[in-house]
């Protein structure tokens, strides 16, 4: 019976780590409007469901533009991804509107950190 050797991986062939959105330059992500909107709405406490509400939309379309804006900041969570956005300048906020207490915490603790 022939056994199968493991396979083994030179260390050329590894990367050095895990792609992570710190390692790619600070080049924004392409949002659309939707997006964008979507954002301003999680920033000031909405839930999907309230989104999908004020936008028209299921709450599954909220969540599946949620999944992309994750997936183009490169990030796990929703409040991560409105954090980049905010930082980046992507999505401005008029001076009433109240920030979500959860992205206050966050913003302080990133500046924290940096």
């Amino acid at each position: 019976m022939h056994t199968a050797s493991p396979i083994q991986f030179q260390p050329s062939t590894l990367p050095a780590k895990p792609h992570s959105y710190v390692d790619t330059p600070h080049i924004p992500p392409n949002l659309s409007a939707k997006e964008q909107e979507i954002l301003k709405w999680c920033a000031i406490g909405k839930s999907s469901w309230e989104i999908g509400r004020i936008l028209n939309c299921t709450e599954a379309g909220v969540n599946y533009h949620f999944c992309n804006i994750r997936r183009k900041f490169r990030v796990s969570s929703r409040w991560l991804a409105l954090i980049k956005a905010l930082e980046m300048g992507l999505i401005h906020l008029e001076g009433e509107t109240e920030l979500h207490p959860t992205v206050v915490q966050i913003t302080r603790l990133a500046s924290k950190s940096l």
